[in-house]
């Protein structure tokens, strides 16, 4: 057994070399890593994304649905945001705040979120709600991205209601 941990660490020694230095180009404390720059990375920056799509009840009628999210990127796989949107022929307005976790391989990025809701009907009570969704968007540049989205609504209510959204996103890096 000792032999065999022996060899396993020899083995990650040999294989684990130094990074060879870079060059970086640009202002000092420009730099991120070996010749790249901040800028160029999907984390490390707000965004704001606009989102247009359907929205479909308990009642089995679609509505128009339409919001903004903006958030801030901690890392390349977790994302904050808050956001705002409004089902358009119900009269409700959705706040919401949550997490984003996405999976990056370029040109592609799929995500999992988790937000907290409040739904706002003009005429009602407000209920607390939860909205786990899924999407998949396609990087267009190092600042652009559009994609598609499903989210499930879990709104505590004294009659539990569920809204499925599906819409398109387009989302700007700053």
């Amino acid at each position: 057994m000792r032999r065999i941990a022996l060899i396993a660490l020899l083995a990650l020694a040999v294989g684990a070399q130094a990074a060879t230095p870079g060059r970086t180009d640009g202002p000092e404390g420009s730099e991120y890593g070996k010749g790249g720059y901040h800028h160029k990375a999907q984390y490390g920056r707000f965004y704001t994304e606009g989102f247009l799509g359907a929205a479909m009840m308990e009642s089995e009628e679609t509505n128009l649905i339409t919001g903004l999210n903006a958030g801030y990127m901690v890392e390349e796989w977790l994302a904050f945001q808050v956001g705002f949107a409004r089902i358009l022929e119900q009269n409700i307005n959705l706040y919401a705040g949550g997490v984003r976790s996405a999976y990056v391989t370029r040109p592609f990025n799929y995500y999992f979120s988790l937000d907290a809701e409040l739904y706002s009907p003009e005429v009602g009570d407000t209920h607390f709600g939860i909205v786990p969704g899924v999407g998949a968007e396609v990087i267009l540049s190092d600042r652009v991205r559009a994609g598609l989205r499903f989210q499930r609504d879990f709104i505590f209510a004294d009659d539990m209601i569920h809204i499925n959204r599906f819409t398109a996103k387009i989302q700007v890096d700053f």
